[in-house]
């Protein structure tokens, strides 16, 4: 994970009502995000250092409702994309403290007198 920076930059966009909604099958709210090429270099980073079988990118999204300051107070969602690294380091740990044990039980004893069972 040294080349992940410490600093987790995040992707901020707006999400509104769908205007167009004509059915229940619809959205409620739709936006488009436009994921910058920053924001894209780390989650490219973030895979080419991930050591785990399943390799791939937590994105956590963050939501505020707000009301916009124009005539129509149209109400929209403030919304915050980070990349999420609390799985991958929760699976690291764990990882490494299954080698730290099997690293410990695969111990040789020179003589075999000396093991307790």
């Amino acid at each position: 994970m040294s080349d992940f920076k410490n600093e987790k930059p995040k992707q901020v966009c707006y999400i509104y009502k769908n205007g167009f909604k004509q059915k229940d099958t619809h959205p409620d709210f739709k936006s488009v995000i436009k994921i910058t090429p920053d924001f894209l270099q780390q989650m490219v980073n973030f895979i080419k250092s991930d050591t785990r079988v399943e390799k791939g990118v937590d994105v956590s999204v963050a939501m505020w409702n707000r009301i916009s300051n124009n005539e129509k107070k149209t109400e929209y969602y403030y919304t915050v994309l980070e990349i999420d690294d609390y799985q991958l380091k929760k699976e690291l740990a764990s990882q490494q403290a299954v080698d730290s044990v099997n690293a410990e039980s695969s111990v040789k004893f020179e003589d075999d007198e000396e093991i307790p069972f």
